[in-house]
């Protein structure tokens, strides 16, 4: 009989006893603890490699990183973004200025505040894990998963499930012993990435059911192109690695180097690239965020790349001595300039004239003269100058000076260079 509370109530299915309408909920309910039965298609947003704190030639860019962030909130919303993938190098140093730290927070508590973004952040090789970690547990609540260092790094965010990989530093790959050669380190450390990402596949298929499954990463992948702002991640960037170890991942979000783009020719394996570009090798550069939306078939929605505005352009120019003033009008107003001036000889007060011709329409961060090598003096330098060099290729350049055959030495340094990095981001 109808009664008001069952009145107009059509039942979806009609079961001829008990014991099988029992039996149709059990099978639901252990596919609902399995996993979610229908997965919602999904929209993700992945960026890389924010260096929080960079600084380039002295000069300081929270300016720019801010308006970056100010943007991406406003992309997060407007391009309804349900998950943020942040793969690495959040700051550029292990102990980043107070400013950059404040400058991070306001944006997670901004991201809080849009109530509809969950947000998943690896750690890079600039970052230091435990300062990452740190907030971790707080910011769980408000569905932010920080990953600083290897572990237990599976993320089911519902419509996918995502493996949070972090920058694998070289005790999360192997065990060091006495006497091994660097052909056998190398190889340790690409078998041990290769494992690693191999263990993270097999943990999301387990819960994955038929949702699609996302790899994030920060590390160099063998045919992807560099910049000069980037550090070497393992000795020697042994840690190097192929396109192929992402087989089996519907996408992968990639951190490390600040060029956006695809890798080994594949769509799904991407480096986002920085925000900002951080040094004049990446100044024409076209920076972007990539969007991509999962689907019910376990699959991806074609992906687009949203362009990131330009706070601050960096400008390299070429020009001649003999009409300077004329060339640098061609130099955009504001921007911060790296200038190579040709030369027919050396001019020791270079620097000066530049700076006077630019007349403060444009900041000269970095000037380089250009001129044939037989009309070098001593004490004009040819090559790259300290601050252009890593410390490895400091090294090698005093071996190269001193007449030493260093292989073996540079091994060495190698080494203790990479145990340095570790102690400092431990």
């Amino acid at each position: 009989m109808a009664t008001p509370e069952n009145a107009g109530f059509v039942p979806l299915f009609h079961f001829h006893s008990r014991n099988s309408a029992v039996a149709v909920f059990t099978c639901v309910l252990r596919l609902t603890k399995a996993g979610p039965l229908f997965a919602a298609p999904m929209r993700l947003l992945h960026t890389a490699d924010w260096h929080l704190g960079a600084r380039l030639i002295e000069r300081e860019r929270l300016t720019e990183h801010a308006a970056f962030l100010d943007w991406l909130i406003e992309a997060l919303r407007t391009e309804k973004i349900d998950a943020l993938l942040l793969s690495g190098d959040v700051f550029d140093a292990a102990n980043p200025p107070q400013d950059a730290i404040a400058l991070y927070f306001d944006f997670l508590k901004r991201l809080a505040d849009l109530k509809t973004v969950k947000a998943i952040i690896t750690g890079g090789n600039h970052d230091s894990a435990s300062h990452l970690n740190a907030p971790r547990e707080l910011l769980r609540r408000f569905d932010v998963h920080v990953f600083g260092q290897a572990g237990d790094n599976v993320v089911d965010l519902g419509g996918a499930v995502v493996a949070a990989v972090p920058f694998l530093r070289e005790r999360d790959l192997r065990q060091s012993s006495a006497g091994e050669g660097i052909q056998e380190v190398q190889d340790h450390v690409r078998h041990g990435i290769r494992d690693h990402y191999s263990a993270q596949l097999a943990a999301c298929r387990a819960i994955a059911k038929e949702r699609p499954i996302i790899a994030m990463g920060h590390l160099t992948v063998l045919g992807a192109a560099t910049s000069d702002s980037e550090r070497d991640i393992h000795i020697g960037n042994l840690g190097a690695v192929g396109a192929d170890i992402f087989a089996g991942f519907h996408y992968t979000a990639l951190g490390h180097l600040h060029r956006p783009q695809k890798v080994a020719g594949q769509e799904t394996v991407r480096y986002s690239g920085s925000p900002i570009p951080l040094s004049f090798s990446e100044a024409a550069d076209a920076k972007s965020v990539v969007i991509f939306e999962t689907d019910s078939a376990a699959g991806l929605s074609p992906l687009s790349l949203l362009p990131i505005p330009t706070s601050r352009r960096l400008i390299r120019s070429t020009v001649s001595r003999a009409t300077l003033a004329a060339d640098l009008e061609n130099v955009p107003a504001g921007s911060w300039a790296e200038i190579t001036v040709k030369l027919e000889a050396p001019e020791p007060d270079l620097d000066r004239q530049v700076r006077e011709a630019a007349a403060g329409r444009f900041e000269v961060l970095k000037v380089l003269a250009d001129f044939p090598a037989s009309v070098c003096s001593p004490w004009q330098p040819t090559g790259p100058t300290l601050h252009d060099l890593q410390p490895r290729e400091v090294f090698r350049e005093l071996l190269k000076e001193k007449q030493i055959q260093g292989e073996e030495l540079s091994s060495v340094f190698d080494e203790l260079l990479a145990l340095r990095e570790e102690r400092k981001l431990a």
